[in-house]
Protein backbone atom coordinates (compact mmCIF):
# COMPACT_ATOMS: atom_id res chain seq x y z
CA UNK A 1 0.00 0.00 0.00
CA UNK A 2 1.32 3.45 -0.89
CA UNK A 3 0.24 6.37 1.30
CA UNK A 4 0.56 10.07 0.51
CA UNK A 5 0.77 12.18 3.66
CA UNK A 6 0.20 15.91 3.92
CA UNK A 7 0.37 16.82 7.56
CA UNK A 8 2.47 18.01 10.44
CA UNK A 9 2.87 17.50 14.16
CA UNK A 10 1.06 14.32 15.07
CA UNK A 11 -2.47 13.14 14.25
CA UNK A 12 -1.99 12.82 10.48
CA UNK A 13 1.66 11.73 10.53
CA UNK A 14 0.94 9.18 13.26
CA UNK A 15 -1.80 7.61 11.13
CA UNK A 16 0.69 7.16 8.30
CA UNK A 17 3.42 6.09 10.70
CA UNK A 18 1.27 3.26 12.04
CA UNK A 19 0.67 2.04 8.49
CA UNK A 20 4.36 2.40 7.67
CA UNK A 21 5.24 0.25 10.66
CA UNK A 22 3.49 -2.64 8.93
CA UNK A 23 4.97 -2.17 5.49
CA UNK A 24 3.07 0.65 3.76
CA UNK A 25 5.20 3.01 1.66
CA UNK A 26 4.77 6.51 3.07
CA UNK A 27 5.39 9.61 0.94
CA UNK A 28 5.35 12.64 3.21
CA UNK A 29 4.79 16.01 1.54
CA UNK A 30 6.60 18.82 3.34
CA UNK A 31 6.65 22.52 2.58
CA UNK A 32 10.00 23.37 0.95
CA UNK A 33 12.60 24.83 3.31
CA UNK A 34 10.14 24.61 6.22
CA UNK A 35 9.25 20.99 6.89
CA UNK A 36 7.24 19.47 9.70
CA UNK A 37 7.13 21.33 13.02
CA UNK A 38 7.98 18.03 14.72
CA UNK A 39 11.50 18.33 13.33
CA UNK A 40 12.20 20.61 16.31
CA UNK A 41 12.18 19.39 19.90
CA UNK A 42 14.38 18.09 22.73
CA UNK A 43 17.77 17.15 21.37
CA UNK A 44 20.12 14.26 22.04
CA UNK A 45 23.71 15.28 22.96
CA UNK A 46 24.68 14.44 19.36
CA UNK A 47 22.27 17.10 18.10
CA UNK A 48 19.52 14.83 16.75
CA UNK A 49 15.85 15.04 17.75
CA UNK A 50 14.76 11.55 18.93
CA UNK A 51 11.09 12.59 18.89
CA UNK A 52 11.29 13.33 15.17
CA UNK A 53 13.15 10.12 14.39
CA UNK A 54 10.32 8.19 16.06
CA UNK A 55 7.21 10.07 14.91
CA UNK A 56 8.08 9.96 11.21
CA UNK A 57 10.02 6.73 11.02
CA UNK A 58 9.59 4.59 7.90
CA UNK A 59 8.67 7.71 5.92
CA UNK A 60 10.04 9.32 2.75
CA UNK A 61 10.23 13.11 2.53
CA UNK A 62 9.12 14.98 -0.59
CA UNK A 63 9.34 18.77 -0.56
CA UNK A 64 6.37 20.00 -2.59
CA UNK A 65 4.43 23.24 -2.57
CA UNK A 66 0.69 22.53 -2.53
CA UNK A 67 -0.32 26.10 -3.36
CA UNK A 68 -1.45 25.68 -6.96
CA UNK A 69 -2.26 29.37 -7.30
CA UNK A 70 1.33 30.37 -6.58
CA UNK A 71 2.94 27.28 -8.13
CA UNK A 72 0.70 26.07 -11.01
CA UNK A 73 3.01 23.21 -11.95
CA UNK A 74 2.46 21.70 -8.50
CA UNK A 75 -1.01 20.61 -9.58
CA UNK A 76 0.42 18.11 -12.05
CA UNK A 77 2.72 16.63 -9.42
CA UNK A 78 -0.17 16.31 -6.96
CA UNK A 79 -2.41 14.65 -9.56
CA UNK A 80 0.34 12.23 -10.57
CA UNK A 81 0.92 11.34 -6.92
CA UNK A 82 -2.79 10.64 -6.44
CA UNK A 83 -2.68 8.28 -9.40
CA UNK A 84 0.17 6.32 -7.85
CA UNK A 85 -1.16 6.17 -4.28
CA UNK A 86 -3.78 4.04 -2.55
CA UNK A 87 -4.38 6.43 0.35
CA UNK A 88 -4.10 10.14 1.05
CA UNK A 89 -3.79 11.11 4.72
CA UNK A 90 -4.15 14.80 5.55
CA UNK A 91 -4.39 16.92 8.69
CA UNK A 92 -3.50 20.33 7.23
CA UNK A 93 -6.50 22.63 7.86
CA UNK A 94 -7.96 24.21 4.75
CA UNK A 95 -5.62 22.39 2.37
CA UNK A 96 -8.21 22.59 -0.42
CA UNK A 97 -8.18 26.41 -0.46
CA UNK A 98 -5.15 26.45 -2.73
CA UNK A 99 -6.24 23.69 -5.07
CA UNK A 100 -5.52 20.30 -3.48
CA UNK A 101 -9.17 19.25 -3.35
CA UNK A 102 -10.82 15.89 -2.78
CA UNK A 103 -12.61 16.22 -6.10
CA UNK A 104 -9.33 16.68 -7.96
CA UNK A 105 -7.75 13.73 -6.14
CA UNK A 106 -10.68 11.38 -6.79
CA UNK A 107 -10.88 12.46 -10.41
CA UNK A 108 -7.23 11.47 -10.79
CA UNK A 109 -7.76 8.19 -8.91
CA UNK A 110 -11.38 7.06 -8.28
CA UNK A 111 -10.09 4.28 -6.00
CA UNK A 112 -8.23 6.66 -3.69
CA UNK A 113 -9.02 6.56 0.04
CA UNK A 114 -8.78 10.05 1.56
CA UNK A 115 -8.61 10.51 5.34
CA UNK A 116 -8.90 14.06 6.68
CA UNK A 117 -8.24 14.47 10.39
CA UNK A 118 -9.62 17.75 11.74
CA UNK A 119 -10.50 19.06 15.17
CA UNK A 120 -14.25 19.37 14.76
CA UNK A 121 -15.20 17.60 11.55
CA UNK A 122 -16.00 18.46 7.95
CA UNK A 123 -19.11 20.40 6.79
CA UNK A 124 -20.28 17.50 4.60
CA UNK A 125 -21.38 15.71 7.78
CA UNK A 126 -22.98 18.65 9.51
CA UNK A 127 -21.93 20.74 12.46
CA UNK A 128 -22.13 24.24 13.85
CA UNK A 129 -20.47 26.52 11.27
CA UNK A 130 -18.70 28.39 14.05
CA UNK A 131 -16.84 25.18 15.02
CA UNK A 132 -16.08 23.76 11.60
CA UNK A 133 -12.61 24.81 10.56
CA UNK A 134 -11.52 25.87 14.02
CA UNK A 135 -7.89 25.11 14.83
CA UNK A 136 -7.44 22.26 17.27
CA UNK A 137 -4.56 20.75 19.20
CA UNK A 138 -4.54 17.76 21.53
CA UNK A 139 -5.44 19.57 24.74
CA UNK A 140 -8.31 21.42 23.03
CA UNK A 141 -9.67 18.20 21.55
CA UNK A 142 -9.53 16.56 24.97
CA UNK A 143 -11.46 19.45 26.46
CA UNK A 144 -14.23 19.50 23.84
CA UNK A 145 -14.53 15.71 23.69
CA UNK A 146 -15.25 15.38 27.40
CA UNK A 147 -12.03 13.44 28.03
CA UNK A 148 -10.50 16.19 30.17
CA UNK A 149 -13.59 16.17 32.40
CA UNK A 150 -12.68 12.61 33.42
CA UNK A 151 -9.10 13.32 34.45
CA UNK A 152 -7.59 14.93 37.52
CA UNK A 153 -8.07 14.86 41.27
CA UNK A 154 -11.65 15.39 42.54
CA UNK A 155 -10.85 18.81 43.96
CA UNK A 156 -8.07 19.79 41.56
CA UNK A 157 -7.79 21.19 38.03
CA UNK A 158 -8.84 19.18 35.01
CA UNK A 159 -5.78 17.71 33.35
CA UNK A 160 -4.76 16.62 29.87
CA UNK A 161 -4.14 12.89 29.52
CA UNK A 162 -0.63 12.18 28.26
CA UNK A 163 1.00 11.41 25.97
CA UNK A 164 -1.05 13.60 23.62
CA UNK A 165 -3.84 11.04 23.80
CA UNK A 166 -6.36 12.78 21.55
CA UNK A 167 -3.86 12.94 18.70
CA UNK A 168 -2.93 9.26 18.93
CA UNK A 169 -6.57 8.18 19.40
CA UNK A 170 -7.55 10.15 16.29
CA UNK A 171 -4.60 8.64 14.42
CA UNK A 172 -5.59 5.12 15.44
CA UNK A 173 -9.18 5.64 14.34
CA UNK A 174 -7.85 7.12 11.11
CA UNK A 175 -6.14 3.79 10.39
CA UNK A 176 -9.33 1.92 11.28
CA UNK A 177 -11.33 4.13 8.93
CA UNK A 178 -8.82 3.68 6.13
CA UNK A 179 -8.90 -0.11 6.45
CA UNK A 180 -12.72 -0.14 6.37
CA UNK A 181 -12.83 2.18 3.35
CA UNK A 182 -10.08 0.22 1.61
CA UNK A 183 -11.96 -3.05 2.06
CA UNK A 184 -15.05 -1.41 0.61
CA UNK A 185 -12.96 -0.17 -2.33
CA UNK A 186 -11.76 -3.72 -3.01
CA UNK A 187 -15.41 -4.80 -3.27
CA UNK A 188 -16.79 -1.81 -5.20
CA UNK A 189 -13.81 -0.22 -6.93
CA UNK A 190 -14.73 3.15 -5.40
CA UNK A 191 -12.67 5.28 -3.06
CA UNK A 192 -14.14 7.75 -0.59
CA UNK A 193 -13.42 10.52 1.90
CA UNK A 194 -13.14 9.80 5.64
CA UNK A 195 -14.18 12.60 8.02
CA UNK A 196 -12.01 11.84 11.08
CA UNK A 197 -12.52 14.47 13.80
CA UNK A 198 -10.39 14.60 16.92
CA UNK A 199 -13.17 15.33 19.39
CA UNK A 200 -15.42 12.55 18.07
CA UNK A 201 -12.74 9.88 18.16
CA UNK A 202 -11.89 10.73 21.79
CA UNK A 203 -15.61 10.75 22.62
CA UNK A 204 -16.03 7.36 20.94
CA UNK A 205 -13.50 5.82 23.32
CA UNK A 206 -15.67 7.01 26.23
CA UNK A 207 -18.88 5.49 24.85
CA UNK A 208 -20.20 3.60 27.85
CA UNK A 209 -19.53 6.57 30.11
CA UNK A 210 -21.87 8.60 27.93
CA UNK A 211 -24.49 5.87 28.32
CA UNK A 212 -24.15 5.96 32.11
CA UNK A 213 -24.18 9.74 32.44
CA UNK A 214 -27.03 10.39 30.00
CA UNK A 215 -29.27 7.68 31.38
CA UNK A 216 -29.61 8.67 34.99
CA UNK A 217 -26.10 7.95 36.22
CA UNK A 218 -25.17 11.57 36.84
CA UNK A 219 -21.98 13.42 36.00
CA UNK A 220 -18.78 11.37 36.10
CA UNK A 221 -16.98 11.93 39.38
CA UNK A 222 -13.24 12.20 39.03
CA UNK A 223 -11.31 9.84 41.28
CA UNK A 224 -7.80 11.01 40.46
CA UNK A 225 -5.52 8.02 40.96
CA UNK A 226 -8.44 5.86 42.11
CA UNK A 227 -11.57 4.50 40.46
CA UNK A 228 -14.79 6.25 41.50
CA UNK A 229 -16.63 2.94 41.02
CA UNK A 230 -14.60 0.06 42.50
CA UNK A 231 -12.17 -0.47 45.42
CA UNK A 232 -9.25 -1.10 45.47
CA UNK A 233 -8.85 -0.02 41.87
CA UNK A 234 -6.13 2.44 40.89
CA UNK A 235 -2.64 3.53 41.90
CA UNK A 236 -1.41 3.12 45.47
CA UNK A 237 1.87 3.88 47.25
CA UNK A 238 3.55 0.89 48.88
CA UNK A 239 5.68 0.81 51.99
CA UNK A 240 8.92 1.51 50.13
CA UNK A 241 7.54 4.68 48.57
CA UNK A 242 7.11 3.13 45.12
CA UNK A 243 3.71 2.81 43.44
CA UNK A 244 1.58 -0.09 42.25
CA UNK A 245 -1.58 -0.32 40.19
CA UNK A 246 -4.18 -2.73 41.54
CA UNK A 247 -7.50 -3.75 39.99
CA UNK A 248 -10.04 -5.67 42.08
CA UNK A 249 -13.22 -6.07 40.08
CA UNK A 250 -15.97 -8.59 40.74
CA UNK A 251 -16.83 -11.02 43.54
CA UNK A 252 -14.19 -13.61 42.62
CA UNK A 253 -11.24 -11.23 42.81
CA UNK A 254 -12.74 -9.58 45.87
CA UNK A 255 -12.77 -12.90 47.75
CA UNK A 256 -9.06 -13.35 47.04
CA UNK A 257 -8.30 -9.78 48.08
CA UNK A 258 -10.07 -9.89 51.46
CA UNK A 259 -8.37 -13.23 52.19
CA UNK A 260 -4.98 -11.54 51.67
CA UNK A 261 -6.11 -8.86 54.09
CA UNK A 262 -6.89 -11.59 56.66
CA UNK A 263 -10.65 -11.09 56.41
CA UNK A 264 -13.66 -12.88 54.90
CA UNK A 265 -16.42 -11.93 52.49
CA UNK A 266 -18.90 -12.49 55.29
CA UNK A 267 -17.27 -9.59 57.13
CA UNK A 268 -16.67 -7.45 54.06
CA UNK A 269 -18.75 -8.32 51.01
CA UNK A 270 -18.00 -7.08 47.52
CA UNK A 271 -21.39 -5.40 47.20
CA UNK A 272 -20.91 -3.56 50.50
CA UNK A 273 -17.22 -2.75 50.38
CA UNK A 274 -15.84 -3.36 46.91
CA UNK A 275 -18.34 -1.02 45.26
CA UNK A 276 -17.53 2.61 46.03
CA UNK A 277 -20.23 4.38 48.00
CA UNK A 278 -22.27 1.27 48.83
CA UNK A 279 -21.39 1.17 52.54
CA UNK A 280 -19.13 4.05 53.60
CA UNK A 281 -18.56 2.64 57.07
CA UNK A 282 -17.38 -0.75 55.81
CA UNK A 283 -15.35 0.93 53.07
CA UNK A 284 -13.52 3.10 55.62
CA UNK A 285 -12.68 0.04 57.71
CA UNK A 286 -11.32 -1.90 54.75
CA UNK A 287 -9.41 1.12 53.45
CA UNK A 288 -7.61 1.32 56.80
CA UNK A 289 -6.80 -2.41 56.70
CA UNK A 290 -5.59 -2.15 53.08
CA UNK A 291 -3.38 0.87 53.74
CA UNK A 292 -1.80 -0.81 56.75
CA UNK A 293 -1.08 -3.94 54.68
CA UNK A 294 0.44 -1.81 51.91
CA UNK A 295 2.71 -0.03 54.39
CA UNK A 296 4.22 -3.37 55.36
CA UNK A 297 5.12 -4.38 51.79
CA UNK A 298 7.31 -2.99 49.02
CA UNK A 299 5.84 -2.38 45.59
CA UNK A 300 7.73 -5.40 44.26
CA UNK A 301 6.27 -7.57 47.04
CA UNK A 302 2.74 -6.33 46.39
CA UNK A 303 3.02 -7.18 42.70
CA UNK A 304 4.44 -10.63 43.48
CA UNK A 305 1.80 -11.52 46.07
CA UNK A 306 -1.14 -10.21 44.09
CA UNK A 307 0.04 -11.80 40.84
CA UNK A 308 0.54 -15.16 42.54
CA UNK A 309 -3.08 -14.90 43.68
CA UNK A 310 -4.22 -13.98 40.14
CA UNK A 311 -5.22 -10.44 41.11
CA UNK A 312 -4.29 -7.85 38.43
CA UNK A 313 -1.37 -5.79 39.67
CA UNK A 314 1.77 -4.07 38.40
CA UNK A 315 4.40 -1.72 39.65
CA UNK A 316 4.36 1.68 37.93
CA UNK A 317 6.88 1.20 35.12
CA UNK A 318 9.02 4.04 33.78
CA UNK A 319 11.08 4.13 30.60
CA UNK A 320 14.47 3.03 31.97
CA UNK A 321 12.85 0.22 33.97
CA UNK A 322 10.85 -0.95 30.95
CA UNK A 323 13.97 -1.04 28.76
CA UNK A 324 15.65 -3.50 31.12
CA UNK A 325 12.56 -5.41 32.28
CA UNK A 326 12.82 -9.14 31.44
CA UNK A 327 9.30 -9.34 30.00
CA UNK A 328 9.78 -6.33 27.73
CA UNK A 329 13.17 -7.66 26.66
CA UNK A 330 11.79 -11.13 25.95
CA UNK A 331 8.98 -9.60 23.86
CA UNK A 332 11.62 -7.64 21.89
CA UNK A 333 9.69 -4.43 22.46
CA UNK A 334 12.59 -2.06 21.85
CA UNK A 335 14.41 -1.58 18.57
CA UNK A 336 17.29 0.57 17.33
CA UNK A 337 17.48 2.81 14.27
CA UNK A 338 20.14 5.15 12.91
CA UNK A 339 19.49 8.85 12.51
CA UNK A 340 19.89 9.95 8.90
CA UNK A 341 21.85 13.11 9.68
CA UNK A 342 24.82 11.77 11.63
CA UNK A 343 24.30 8.03 12.07
CA UNK A 344 23.58 8.20 15.79
CA UNK A 345 21.84 5.04 16.97
CA UNK A 346 18.56 5.71 18.73
CA UNK A 347 16.31 3.43 20.76
CA UNK A 348 12.61 3.33 19.98
CA UNK A 349 9.62 1.20 20.89
CA UNK A 350 8.73 -1.35 18.19
CA UNK A 351 5.16 -1.97 17.06
CA UNK A 352 1.99 -3.50 18.44
CA UNK A 353 0.14 -5.75 17.91
CA UNK A 354 2.26 -8.71 16.86
CA UNK A 355 1.30 -10.85 13.86
CA UNK A 356 2.24 -14.52 14.05
CA UNK A 357 1.79 -15.08 10.31
CA UNK A 358 3.54 -11.94 9.09
CA UNK A 359 6.13 -10.93 11.71
CA UNK A 360 7.78 -7.54 11.34
CA UNK A 361 11.32 -7.31 10.01
CA UNK A 362 12.67 -4.49 12.15
CA UNK A 363 15.94 -4.52 10.23
CA UNK A 364 14.09 -2.61 7.49
CA UNK A 365 12.96 0.19 9.83
CA UNK A 366 14.28 3.65 9.02
CA UNK A 367 14.47 6.69 11.29
CA UNK A 368 12.69 9.84 10.12
CA UNK A 369 14.04 11.39 6.91
CA UNK A 370 16.08 14.49 6.27
CA UNK A 371 13.97 17.26 4.70
CA UNK A 372 13.58 16.49 1.00
CA UNK A 373 15.72 13.37 1.27
CA UNK A 374 13.54 11.39 -1.15
CA UNK A 375 12.34 14.15 -3.48
CA UNK A 376 14.39 12.98 -6.44
CA UNK A 377 13.72 9.28 -6.04
CA UNK A 378 9.96 9.80 -5.65
CA UNK A 379 9.74 12.05 -8.71
CA UNK A 380 11.90 9.76 -10.82
CA UNK A 381 11.01 6.25 -9.64
CA UNK A 382 7.38 6.68 -8.54
CA UNK A 383 6.21 9.35 -10.99
CA UNK A 384 8.62 8.60 -13.82
CA UNK A 385 9.83 12.18 -14.30
CA UNK A 386 13.01 12.86 -16.24
CA UNK A 387 16.04 14.58 -14.72
CA UNK A 388 15.28 17.63 -16.87
CA UNK A 389 11.71 17.84 -15.61
CA UNK A 390 12.77 17.44 -11.99
CA UNK A 391 15.33 20.19 -12.37
CA UNK A 392 12.73 22.47 -13.98
CA UNK A 393 10.35 21.88 -11.05
CA UNK A 394 13.14 22.75 -8.64
CA UNK A 395 13.95 25.94 -10.53
CA UNK A 396 10.27 26.91 -10.37
CA UNK A 397 10.33 26.23 -6.58
CA UNK A 398 7.55 23.68 -6.97
CA UNK A 399 9.73 21.02 -5.35
CA UNK A 400 12.98 21.01 -3.43
CA UNK A 401 15.58 18.72 -1.98
CA UNK A 402 16.91 20.78 0.89
CA UNK A 403 18.63 17.80 2.55
CA UNK A 404 18.70 19.58 5.89
CA UNK A 405 17.37 18.70 9.30
CA UNK A 406 16.22 20.91 12.13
Amino acid sequence: MRVMLSGSALAGPWTARMMGDYGAEIIKIETPKVGDTSRSGPRHPSGIVPKWDSIDRNTMSLELNLNFEKYPDAKEVFVDLCKQCDVWVNNIPGISKHGATDALALEANPKLIICHTTGFGMPENGGDPSYLGRPCLDTVGQAFSGLAAMNGMPDGPYITANPIMNDVIAATMGVVGIMIAYYNMLKTGKGQVIDNSMYETAAYFQNYYWAIQLNGGGQYQRGGALSPTYFPFGNYQAGDGEWVAVGVFGANLWKKFVALMGKTVEEYSFDDTGVVGANPEKAAEMDKIWKAWLAEHSAEEVEKIFSENKIPCSQIIKAETAYKHPHWVARKNFITMRDHTNGTEIIDFGAAPHFNGTPIDYSKYQAAPILGEHTDVILSKVLGYSEEKIEALKQAEVVAASLVTK
